[in-house]
């Protein structure tokens, strides 16, 4: 508990930070995620709240809670906070980024609840279809005493 006050104090306190910046702006998402839990494949639903400081630097928090199991094991909820790197590819909409952060995780099993957490880092692509609406994918390794990879594919919107 004391790690996730931690990291919910650091999100809050990067994401209240509001500089002065032309283009900076706020951005939502929502996805399906893809775990790969070491052989248990689960999915879930994930929701993410960022500020874009400028067009190479984002910070960005999310949640996601498990839609589908697999024989038994499933993801009760999971929390990250990132800061991210963007790479705009010139006016045509599309960004690459990668992403480093903690994240945490409780993972539902036949045994009982396993909980995890630990660095969390990765690498997607986003294409703006127009000013307001995205579209986003994302790998993202999970590293702690049980690792786990991640993809993600959703909608982003800035406002």
């Amino acid at each position: 508990m004391k790690k996730f006050t931690i990291m919910a104090a650091v999100a809050a306190a990067a994401l209240m930070a509001v500089p002065a910046v032309a283009n900076a702006q706020w951005y939502a998402g929502a996805a399906y995620t893809h775990y790969d839990l070491d052989g248990a494949d689960v999915g879930g639903a994930t929701g993410r709240l960022g500020y874009r400081f400028n067009p190479n630097f984002a910070v960005e928090g999310e949640g996601s809670f498990g839609v589908n199991d697999d024989q038994g094991v499933e993801l009760n909820h999971a929390l990250g906070a990132y800061a991210v790197g963007i790479i705009p590819f010139g006016s045509s909409g599309f960004s690459a980024h990668g992403r480093v952060g903690y994240a945490t995780a409780e993972i539902g099993t036949p045994l009982g609840d396993v909980d995890d957490d630990g660095l969390s880092y990765g690498a997607g692509l986003g294409w703006n279809v127009t000013n307001s609406i995205g579209i986003r994918a994302d790998y993202t390794r999970f590293e702690g005493d049980n690792d786990a990879d991640a993809v993600s594919l959703g909608a982003s919107f800035n406002f």
